[in-house]
């Protein structure tokens, strides 16, 4: 699995990698009308990416779904479903013979499903010419040149972050910038490839690394795709099969010790939880001061098993947070792996931008099956990889916090989008005035409205209120993970706004002073653009406390200096920047500094506007 686009773009709220969605052929208005003979010969190019999946519909019948390319074909009649069936294994067929895939089926009934799948461009009347190579055929590569050219790791991250951001973040924010389960994506391993291959994050960092590449002769969405599929990381796949599926069960007994309810059954909340704590294994090795994993030492068992986790971990977090394809999932959702890979196939994320998943449907199978109901086969591992289970306990506390912070982070983006919003309504009733300085501010916050109302994932209130439901369930199964008092706050309690303190006095006096020398300031709405902008700064304020002081737990247990520099609200942009083509709302800060001139800056201690110093 190894859509890896949407999900960054989701965490700050856009997309920009929708899936078309076809309207359903069987019920489609024919607008122009074929003439179809029973001994035409129709053609279904490359069949074998045709899916089938039985699903339950909105009236809690069954329906057959088939899905091609960017079409979904929907069989609600059960008399249909042979039809369906046998339609998904023709290349090519005479029309007529369609009569006799099923019980009872005449010639004009199955002529109109046939012109409808005809005007859909589902079925040809000529054999297309199919471009593409056989399965044995080597594929072009789509990855471009990787612009690393030694192999870096996150303990030069101050180095790091200045080359790629321009800032130098220390190693002591560094969970709060790169997410935990992206942290272990640079290394490389034993055997000289990074741990998150041609999906390295962030890309900049990718190193060129020999890689054979082939065609995928896998049937459902994959077969023959243009993207080829990584052939090298396959065969090492394969090589640590049997202990990676070991370490994997051991890892998720260990999760069933900290989260006993999910011996009941997995939710897709536990499930992407428990892909999490995956991923924080490698990472924790590599991180720790003392004794760490060197970079190109970690061993090939545990890079394998991150890099098919990293798979299900972006397929879960899909599932909840991007409703595109079909409507999203609860958090306590219960889960299975066939429903996972059944997601993933109608949904293209065995695709990503340079190429496909190369694992069999047998192998994604049996690990979705280990992962989400356990059992493996006994293999004795070898001394590392022991070693490393050793430290599970820990890692899942260095996980289960990593997980926090990122929780924590992400509620930034929908702080912001509602904050946006609130300016708009609250200029659209505030009387024209002369103000050039106002008319640029409401302009200018006018655009970012439009844009984030029309392409990005939080656009109305009700898919924000989703993303708060998902972090705040998040955020409690680290509560309970990490066996914190009952007694902590929740989310939304915690990155609440403190009541207003002198600080905060001093910051709005000075506020109000700036823009009432530029906007017309006897008018009440002017209040209570006063009164939006600094509830604004004090959430941000919150966010940054809590981020904070949970990564301070990180740094501890990994050894970690104290950072020596506030860490800031603005900061928390530079995961946008590490992803790099992102777009996303102007943090407000950076609007207040264009248009009025200020700079704004919040940290966990206090909020600090001033003038900006002219260059």
């Amino acid at each position: 699995m190894t859509e890896q686009t949407t999900n960054e773009m989701a965490e700050v709220g856009y997309n920009n990698a929708c899936q078309p969605v076809a309207r359903c052929p069987m019920h489609a208005h024919v607008t122009e009308q074929f003439d179809l003979k029973p001994d035409d010969v129709l053609f279904l190019p490359r069949h074998r990416r045709v899916i089938t999946q039985y699903v339950k519909g909105e009236d809690g019948d069954t329906e057959l779904n088939l899905y091609y390319e960017d079409k979904e074909i929907s069989f609600d009649e059960p008399e249909l479903f042979a039809f369906g069936e046998r339609l998904a294994q023709q290349s090519h067929f005479v029309a007529e013979t369609a009569t006799r895939w099923g019980d009872g089926y005449g010639w004009e009934q199955v002529k109109e499903l046939l012109e409808s799948l005809i005007e859909e461009g589902i079925l040809h009347l000529s054999s297309p010419v199919e471009s593409g190579s056989t399965s044995t055929e080597s594929r072009q590569v789509y990855l471009p040149p990787g612009e690393c050219k030694e192999p870096r790791t996150w303990f030069e991250c101050e180095a790091i972050t200045a080359e790629l951001t321009g800032y130098p973040l220390e190693i002591g924010y560094l969970e709060l910038v790169v997410p935990i389960f992206r942290v272990a994506h640079i290394a490389l391993d034993m055997e000289g490839r990074q741990v998150g291959e041609a999906n390295v994050f962030p890309d900049r960092l990718r190193l060129d690394v020999p890689t054979e590449w082939r065609a995928c002769p896998y049937p459902g969405s994959r077969h023959q795709d243009e993207l080829p599929m990584n052939v090298t990381a396959l065969k090492s796949m394969r090589k640590h099969w049997l202990p990676t599926m070991v370490v994997l069960s051991k890892i998720r007994d260990a999760y069933l010790g900290r989260f006993p309810d999910a011996r009941q059954g997995m939710t897709i909340g536990h499930l992407e939880c428990l892909s999490t704590l995956v991923l924080a294994l490698p990472a924790y090795l590599l991180m720790r001061s003392e004794n760490n994993v060197n970079n190109g030492s970690l061993h090939p068992v545990l890079s394998n098993m991150f890099r098919v986790t990293d798979g299900v971990r972006m397929t879960t977090h899909q599932m909840m947070v991007i409703p595109l394809a079909e409507a999203t999932l609860l958090p306590d959702a219960p889960i299975t792996g066939s429903d996972i890979y059944q997601y993933a196939e109608r949904n293209y994320v065995f695709q990503s931008a340079h190429g496909v998943c190369a694992g069999p449907k047998a192998m994604i199978e049996e690990f979705l099956s280990v992962l989400v109901d356990g059992g493996s086969v006994g293999v004795e591992l070898d001394p590392e990889v022991q070693a490393a289970l050793d430290g599970i306990e820990a890692a899942f506390d260095y996980g289960l916090y990593g997980l926090r912070v990122y929780v924590i982070a992400l509620s930034f983006w929908t702080l912001m989008s509602r904050t946006y919003e609130q300016l708009w309504n609250l200029f659209e009733s505030w009387p024209e005035t002369g103000s050039i300085k106002l008319n640029e501010f409401k302009k200018i916050i006018q655009i970012d409205v439009k844009n984030l109302q029309a392409d990005t994932l939080l656009a109305t209130e009700d898919l924000r209120s989703n993303r708060d439901h998902i972090q705040a369930s998040m955020y409690e199964k680290t509560s309970r993970g990490l066996k914190l008092s009952f007694a902590e706050e929740a989310l939304p309690q915690r990155i609440a706004p403190s009541v207003p303190e002198a600080q905060h006095t001093m910051a709005e006096d000075k506020l109000r002073s700036a823009l009432g020398e530029k906007v017309a300031n006897d008018d009440p709405t002017f209040n209570r653009l006063i009164a939006c902008l600094m509830t604004y700064f004090r959430s941000e304020q919150a966010i940054v406390k809590a981020a904070c002081e949970d990564q301070g737990f990180i740094n501890r247990q990994l050894g970690r200096p104290t950072p020596t520099r506030d860490f800031t609200a603005a900061d928390i942009n530079l995961y946008s920047v590490l992803i790099g083509d992102v777009k996303r709302l102007p943090l407000l800060s950076e609007v207040c500094d264009e248009v009025f001139n200020l700079h704004i800056v919040v940290t966990q201690n206090s909020i600090e506007i001033s003038d900006r110093i002219a260059d």
